[in-house]
């Protein structure tokens, strides 16, 4: 856990959090089955067959059960880390891009499985479907905070073009204060130079001025 910056944390001791992310594909034991890994997680008194029907809801055949998953796929791994985090039945999943290496059916079913979830979600997401069908609140991170976003994703998107278009408006001022700054430059050095070259014509011609005052 991130050490508070500020305030405090107090959290409900009915909390459960599920959160997937990378790492927990990558800490899955690769010499065990799905059968297995869900079985040491669950209730001695749950039968073999209500943990079968259960990994088969995400997508795992009877052979695949029962498989070591060193040799599955990153889907199939994504897969199997997800049913072990609902399996535990939290009441808030933090999801990190969950559909990564997901198919389109498997994206689509954990769509509505997250439609139907009881709790809070927390979804970092690329997928602009799975956001519009699963979030009702939008928080935007920018400029070194997070803020609830009022809108859906098209006003996302079009604070997003806004944004860039300032973004390149500031960019363009700059060069051209630059440009301004680099043309007048040359015009301060010539007027130096103007100066030291009267300057020195003066010089020159002092002796012929004094005779001319003579003459006179």
């Amino acid at each position: 856990d991130l050490p508070l910056l500020a305030g405090e944390r107090k959290a409900s001791e009915l909390l459960n959090i599920g959160y997937f992310a990378q790492h927990q594909m990558d800490a899955l034991d690769g010499h065990a089955s799905p059968m297995l890994q869900l079985t040491r997680i669950a209730d001695k008194q749950i039968s073999e067959a209500t943990l079968r029907s259960f990994l088969g809801s995400f997508g795992f055949s009877g052979e695949r059960m029962d498989t070591p998953c060193e040799s599955f796929s990153g889907g199939e791994r994504a897969r199997l880390a997800l049913a072990l985090i609902v399996w535990q039945r939290p009441n808030v999943l933090i999801l990190d891009e969950p559909t990564n290496h997901l198919d389109l059916d498997m994206r689509h079913a954990l769509s509505m499985a997250l439609q139907d979830f009881e709790g809070a979600v927390v979804l970092v997401s690329h997928e602009r479907q799975l956001i519009a069908s699963v979030c009702d609140e939008l928080l935007l991170v920018h400029g070194g905070k997070c803020t609830e976003f009022e809108g859906d994703l098209q006003d996302y998107a079009k604070w997003l073009r806004e944004a860039r278009q300032q973004q390149i408006n500031a960019q363009t001022a700059v060069a051209q204060n630059n440009s301004s700054s680099a043309a007048t430059a040359p015009a301060k050095v010539d007027k130096e130079a103007q100066r030291k070259e009267a300057a020195r014509r003066r010089e020159q011609t002092r002796p012929i001025r004094k005779n001319i005052e003579k003459v006179e």
